[in-house]
This record gives structure tokens, sequence and C-alpha cells, in this order.
């Protein structure tokens, strides 16, 4: 495990705002002060506990369950204690199944460069990790089938190593296991050219706090630990252990997706070259590409489940219902009503 910044027995330490602000390897419990619980508009179901029978490093982590209540099945925990300027924030993270095509966040950020009470979001969309703007669902990378290539989707039942940097000249960096992920990046010096979507309007994130845990805006529903969690305003690293099982891959690259999940908002994106980003590993398993088809999928953030072809079937609140080729539920649960959007996109309201 990394142990360039010291522990208190607390398990915890605050430094200068311009240097490390916070790292818990959570070896002396859960300080539930410093790293409170966080579910914003509701909580049903969701929960988070001290595991001391799966880690990282030592004996302990915090375990997330997300309940089967769609986005209030959502819950964090995390702390507010980050620089005032660049902002590093390295966690270890395990999940008990592979992201699927619906849209998750397991880390969320209030952000004051956004509407009142909107968060940056990172999680996974189409199998592979992104960044999603909660005001306006810009998505980082665009999904078109270039940008979801540029990206990298986790295994499941493996611990990673997830780094990333926020610049106060509104750049992003990204690393997965030590590597870095070029559609997870823009400005500064990236050459990301999959960020249409998100470069459209000037942005320059402004965080206030980081909360590790699940949020899914349909029906799926995943178990996360979260360990040796730091945020700094320099880079932390991961440190000379690596990935901590005995035989998995750190990534796998994302080939092109073709499910048209549900959305809530649909963000504009561009299609761009494609740009793979193949993360180092320490032992490559078998994996398995998922081929590319001919489907089309309408870009978007938030999603749920591929969409049923049914005529008699009735779209949940906030799930999609209708727009050019739709082949899913048309009509809206009780108490919602199909409102249209643009073209491509229709969701019950």
């Amino acid at each position: 495990m990394f142990r360039s910044l010291a522990l208190t027995a607390a398990g915890l330490s605050l430094l200068s705002p311009a240097l490390a602000q916070i790292t818990n390897d959570f070896e002396s419990g859960w300080d539930q002060t410093t790293w409170a619980t966080y579910a914003p508009d509701c909580n049903q179901g969701g929960t988070v506990a001290l595991d001391s029978t799966v880690s990282h490093s030592g004996k302990n982590s915090i375990k997330v369950t997300g309940g089967s209540n769609g986005y209030c099945g959502h819950i964090f925990f995390g702390t507010t204690a980050v620089p005032s300027g660049d902002v590093y924030v390295r966690t270890w993270f395990k999940a008990d199944k592979a992201f699927t095509n619906d849209h998750i966040s397991f880390i969320i950020m209030p952000d004051a460069a956004e509407a009142t009470g909107k968060h940056l979001r990172f999680g996974a969309m189409d199998e592979i990790l992104m960044y999603n703007r909660e005001d306006n669902d810009a998505t980082l990378p665009d999904l078109s089938p270039q940008g979801i290539a540029s990206s990298v989707g986790p295994a499941a039942q493996t611990w990673h190593c997830l780094e990333y940097h926020l610049g106060t000249d509104g750049s992003i960096e990204t690393w997965v296991d030590s590597a870095a992920v070029s559609g997870l990046s823009t400005g500064g010096s990236s050459t990301n050219t999959n960020n249409q979507g998100w470069s459209r309007a000037a942005y320059t994130p402004k965080i206030s706090a980081v909360y590790f845990g699940w949020e899914a805006y349909a029906g799926a529903v995943n178990t996360l630990w979260y360990d040796d969690i730091a945020v700094s305003g320099s880079r932390i690293g991961c440190g000379a252990g690596g990935s901590s099982s005995s035989a998995a891959p750190t990534t796998t690259a994302k080939p092109t997706t073709t499910v048209a999940p549900t959305t809530t908002v649909k963000p504009t994106t561009t299609a761009a070259p494609t740009t793979t980003v193949k993360p180092t590993t320490t032992a490559a398993p078998t994996t398995t590409v998922k081929p590319t088809t001919t489907t089309t999928k309408p870009a978007s953030s938030t999603t749920t489940t591929a969409a049923a072809t049914s005529s008699s079937c009735a779209s949940p609140k906030y799930g999609q219902c209708g727009g050019q080729g739709w082949g899913g539920c048309k009509s809206c649960a009780s108490g919602s009503t199909c409102k249209v959007s643009n073209d491509y996109y229709s969701q019950c309201l």
C-alpha cells in the first residue's frame, strides 16, 4: 500500500490545504464524523459499512451496497477536506459485478461550477468509465463509438487504483492502475478528441467534497468496496503494490458498444477519431471483447437498461418513452407523462 502520507491513530491525516488533505486506510475503523454518509434528495435502501472481510491492504475497507430503488437507492460516504486549488483524488475500489450499459455513478462531488445542488460525477456507462456533469448531462468521453473505445472498463472482483486530477484551468486527467486514460482527459496537454460535448461550454470544476458510493439511474444494483483513499493537492500515486488480485487485468479496453439505453437528458456529442488506451496490467487473464454491431446509440449520460420492444409496457418515471429509433416502452407509468425533448428522445416526467 502507498504509505508516503502518515496516518494518525484515527487512520487519517489533515495537512496543508495546498498539499495533502486527507488519507485513510480504515485500519482504525470508520470515523463517521470525518467520513460522513451522503444521500442527496432521498435514501431508500443503500447501505455503507466497515468491512473486515474484504480489503485492498490491511484488514478493513468500506463496503457500499446500492439499494434496489433506482436513484433513491443511492448512498455515499466521503469528505469535505479538499484543496482550494488543484485536486487529486486516489482510491482503490472493487466492484462485485461488472459495469453494464446502464449509467451509474460511484463518485460524486458537489460542484459550485454547476447549478445549485448539482454534482460532478464519475462512474460508468456502456461498460466504460466516464465523467458526467449533472446540470447539463455532458459526458467525458463522448459516448460515440470512438469515445467509448477511448476509455476503459474495470474488471469485476478486482481491486483497481483510480486516480484523477481536476485542474484550476479546467483540465482533467485520469489514471487507472497507474496508466493514463486519454478518453478521460481534457484541457491542458490532453490530445483527447472525444471531448466535444464536454468542451462545448467553458467549464472549470469547483468541488467542495468527494463522496464514494453507488448511484444508479434505473434498476442497476451493485456492491463496491473502497480502501486506501487520499485527497491531495498533488498526485499521490498507487504505491508499489499494484492490483491486489492474483491474476486479473487492471482494465479492459472497451470496443464499440451498441445497446441503446434509456436516458433522462441527451447530451450533444460528436464522433471523433478512435483513440484506444490500454492501461498497464500485471497479469492479463482471458477477457471477452464485446463485438461491434451496427445499432446506433444516442449519446447520453443517464440511462436505464437496454430498451425492450413492447407496445403495452410502461416506462418508469424519468425513463425514455420515445424518439427516433426507439423500440422500447412508449407509454409511462402512472403519475408521469411522455414529454418530447428532441427528435431522438422523449422522457417520462
